[in-house]
């Protein structure tokens, strides 16, 4: 069974389920009567993203959103990083995983972070991240060289490098031009 049969059947019994829903306190408000936005989505700027109750690791993170014509969450700037983790502090409750994948790895070449969806070297300090335990860059510490990025609800929803055959939620981002 292909990839996109599984996911339609999953749909249609109710397997694949999403939230979206009003961000509550923040001047970053999602605008969910867009067109082009899918149900179940909330936007922000000009992405669209839908959070996740599944739980898979993230190279099935990954294919599940190319799947849907989606990809997992790139970020690329602090309005939207604050934005996503003002959002899931709203609705964690009904997410038991530890975090959300994003589409931040080193997976293919040690200590070398990008997001697999546009190639870029990922930009830490853009994010003020960093490893707890060492206060270096994630990516930096010899400890965290290789791995996935994941927005981890023990840290406030801040960046975390995580096994990529760990399974966590995700959430996938739809652009305007998709």
């Amino acid at each position: 069974m292909s990839l996109g049969i599984l996911i339609a059947v999953c749909a249609s019994f109710g397997f694949i389920t999403t939230h979206a829903g009003a961000l509550v306190g923040s001047t970053a408000k999602p605008v969910l009567t867009y067109e082009k936005c899918p149900d179940g989505f909330v936007r922000f700027q000009d992405s669209c993203y839908n959070f996740y109750v599944e739980q898979f690791s993230w190279p099935e993170a990954m294919v599940f959103c190319q799947a849907l014509k989606y990809s997992l969450v790139t970020l690329t700037s602090p309005a939207q990083y604050e934005f996503l983790r003002s959002h899931l502090a709203t609705i964690t409750g009904a997410y038991p995983a530890a975090g959300f994948w994003t589409a931040g790895t080193a997976a293919e070449i040690l200590g070398d972070w990008k997001w697999i969806t546009t190639g870029q070297t990922i930009n830490f300090e853009q994010f003020n991240a960093t490893d707890p335990n060492t206060g270096g860059h994630i990516g930096v510490s010899a400890d965290q060289k290789s791995g996935c990025l994941a927005l981890s609800k023990s840290m406030s929803f801040k960046i975390s490098r995580q096994p990529c055959k760990t399974t966590q939620h995700f959430i996938c981002e739809r652009h305007d031009s998709s």
